[in-house]
């Protein structure tokens, strides 16, 4: 059984000179800005980055509404719950905790600015406070660490898909 080989194809080198858009070429010709891995250009008119961008978008989002949310239960009330979010009975007593949680329940979340102006037309000084904390976690966000943890999952995940193949072509060849 023969084992399959993995290509990854550089990107065709551009030849133009080197003042033509004021890019440096590196030595082999290639634009240094063109990325060192072929991308097909079937990815509906977006860049990785762009689509990255786009889900970033709507996990900040996610994380910003769930941040109210916590705010609206009471979270830094000694863990307890905020007594205007829930009554006793465990009825919501929070017309803005109750607006939140129906939204969660009723809207889909999509790119995440369509929830934010769905939710706008519901409650806008609740969603007022999504966007704020939205803008504020999208500053605190640690990129790099993000980028440091993908690495580290795909090597290992590339790891044990390496060593599982190598486990299936060795052991059909026993």
């Amino acid at each position: 059984m023969r084992a399959a080989r993995v290509c990854v194809v550089p990107a065709r080198p551009i030849h133009r000179p080197a003042d033509s858009r004021g890019r440096s070429l590196t030595a082999s010709g290639r634009d240094s800005h063109l990325p060192k891995l072929y991308i097909p250009a079937d990815g509906q008119g977006e860049s990785p980055e762009q689509k990255a961008a786009k889900t970033l978008r709507r996990l900040f989002t996610w994380v910003a509404i769930r941040v109210v949310q916590s705010h609206l239960e009471g979270a830094g009330n000694d863990g307890g719950f905020a007594p205007q979010a829930t009554n006793r009975d465990g009825t919501c007593g929070s017309p803005d905790y109750d607006d939140l949680r129906k939204a969660m329940e009723s809207i889909p979340l999509g790119d995440g600015d369509e929830w934010l102006d769905a939710f706008m037309s519901v409650n806008p000084e609740v969603c007022l406070r999504i966007i704020v904390a939205r803008e504020t976690y999208v500053k605190e966000f640690d990129y790099e660490q993000a980028r440091s943890i993908t690495e580290d999952m795909i090597a290992k995940g590339n790891a044990q898909l390496m060593k599982r193949h190598a486990t299936r072509s060795f052991g059909a060849l026993e």
